[in-house]
């Protein structure tokens, strides 16, 4: 600031002053940068507006990469959107003025994949590389932010975004770090638009080779956080991409990309809680850094507050995670209005999916229902994520149910859909997906055969045992429980299924999930044949 109001605002227009116009560049590039570093965004968009208005258009580039990262920290992607979309145009790239619609985005990905077929790439290698100069580094680096901006609203431009990062990386064989996050999109529009999950993990190797041969970047952070938060997890087990992301989280305080690596952790804790960790120990290990969260990315502050309002419900208690936002927000109500407000389909659709989650788990089917319905009405749904997984396995187990009462075959053809989607990803991780495959196979398979469906049921017990999801252990025998609560002179067998489940829902820190299966059942854990009426309807509830 004080360099700035040394020179005074006129040295831009002052042709006696050598080099005037590089010292400003410098100066209010410099001041931006110590003012995004702490979040002053003010200050970002007035330094930042200053270079793109008075220097060159081709100097202004890091100024914009300045001030796209700062609306970015600030969860104003359409205002990203619009005006990366502006700054395309002028650049002679083509972005259609409405929304494409999906036979445009079918024909953009066969254009780009015949091209790319040009290259003889193997993981990355193969080909001569050439080191982006800056200005190109700084459009790549547009492209990530806006490309971002867009997955966070679900724009209908995000597959053409991605598409012309990737003809333009490869037209100038640029394979470095900032290309794997174009590559990385390639691989997961794969998977998102043709279900073609191979070819997905083929442009997925490709950016993890780059990333291995490349020195370690804010752009090698992105891509990261892009393959083990959105295609990998296909392919390892779900536990080994929480570790990867941890430590992406790491390696991106390191390099000073704090909002991505703040992302990372959030998803990191994310997928932990999803797959069964202790309650517990997430809200003594994960959940005591939601300080550093809010302080460098309010967007997955907000994600990772749905987070410990979850376990706050599962466990029974209430840690008041929202004081960290100091008033602003003092509810997921309040989160619900701002992300409605902000048309952020993203936050929106994480609202959803945790009510879901935590209707599922206090076996509030009904409610489950409701906001199933409510995530598949968005624009986001279709698009393939880690939600994915549990959404298809929730929907499954509510559709049987369903069956159950009303014995229409829509829903038994719901259930088997379920089926068939784990069946087809099981063979690429199994890890991931058998126990649930083995479970939505026994509620199935109750419905006509209760011996051949306890196969299942043992089956599932013990994957998810294996696979340490100490939840959907519980789960299985819940359900196993109810199933066999139906049957002439399997009351106690029921009963001890119930107990088990409840054990397994303490060891996994649901206390209050424990404890209302206690009530619910009407369990006495010392005594084997109390209180069986409870079970009289148990498979109906």
């Amino acid at each position: 600031d004080q360099g700035i109001a040394f020179i005074g605002k006129d040295v831009w227009i002052n042709e006696c002053l050598v080099d005037g116009t590089q010292l400003c560049l410098d100066l209010y590039q410099g001041a931006a940068e110590a003012a995004s570093s702490i979040r002053h965004d003010s200050k970002v968009a007035y330094y930042t507006n200053s270079i793109i208005r008075n220097a060159p258009f081709e100097s202004t580039l890091p100024a914009w990469v300045i001030l796209m990262s700062s609306l970015e920290s600030s969860g104003k992607h359409f205002e990203i959107i619009e005006k990366g979309f502006n700054l395309m145009r002028i650049m002679k790239i083509e972005i259609p003025t409405t929304p494409p619609s999906i036979m445009d985005i079918m024909e953009s990905m066969t254009k780009t994949t015949i091209f790319a077929s040009r290259y003889c790439i193997n993981q990355g290698v193969g080909i001569s590389q050439k080191r982006p100069d800056k200005q190109n580094r700084n459009l790549l680096r547009l492209f990530d932010a806006i490309t971002v901006a867009a997955y966070s609203v679900s724009s209908p431009y995000l597959p053409l975004l991605t598409f012309e990062m990737v003809y333009y990386c490869l037209q100038n064989e640029f394979f470095e770090t900032e290309s794997a996050v174009a590559f990385a999109g390639f691989g997961y529009f794969h998977i998102a638009l043709k279900q073609d999950y191979e070819k997905g993990k083929y442009w997925a190797k490709i950016a993890l080779e780059i990333l291995k041969q490349t020195r370690p970047s804010s752009a090698t952070v992105r891509a990261r956080w892009m393959l083990y938060g959105h295609i990998m997890l296909w392919f390892i087990p779900l536990k080994e991409a929480a570790r990867k992301l941890f430590a992406t989280n790491q390696l991106g305080m390191k390099l000073g990309d704090f909002k991505t690596a703040v992302s990372a952790l959030t998803l990191s804790t994310n997928i932990a809680l999803l797959e069964g960790e202790n309650l517990l120990l997430l809200t003594r290990d994960r959940f005591s850094e939601m300080k550093k969260v809010v302080k460098y990315n309010i967007e997955c502050a907000k994600l990772a507050v749905l987070d410990v309002v979850l376990v706050d419900e599962l466990r029974g208690e209430n840690t008041n995670p929202f004081a960290i936002f100091d008033g602003k927000f003092s509810s997921v109500d309040d989160l619900m209005m701002d992300a409605v407000t902000n048309k952020n389909i993203n936050l929106i659709s994480n609202i959803y999916f945790r009510r879901l989650f935590l209707a599922f788990w206090e076996g509030n089917y009904d409610v489950a229902e409701s906001h199933l319905r409510d995530i598949s009405s968005l624009p986001s749904a279709k698009q393939p994520k880690l939600t994915t997984i549990y959404l298809t396995f929730f929907s499954g187990i509510l559709a049987f149910h369903r069956y159950r009462q009303s014995q229409a075959e829509k829903d038994l053809r719901l259930g088997m859909d379920a089926i068939c989607k784990f069946e087809f990803w099981l063979k690429f991780s199994p890890s991931n997906f058998e126990n649930k495959l083995f479970l939505l196979n026994a509620e199935q398979t109750s419905l006509l055969d209760i011996e051949e469906a306890k196969k299942h049921y043992e089956a599932s017990i013990k994957s998810a045992r294996d696979n340490g999801r100490v939840h959907e252990q519980g789960l299985a025998n819940e359900l196993m429980g109810k199933t066999f609560s139906t049957v002439a002179n399997k009351s106690a067998y029921a009963i001890e299924c119930l107990k088990k489940a409840r054990i397994c829902y303490l060891q996994w820190g649901a206390m209050k999930k424990a404890a209302s299966i206690r009530e619910k059942y009407g369990l006495d854990m010392n005594d084997t044949n109390s209180h069986r009426n409870p079970l009289k309807h148990a498979r109906d509830s």
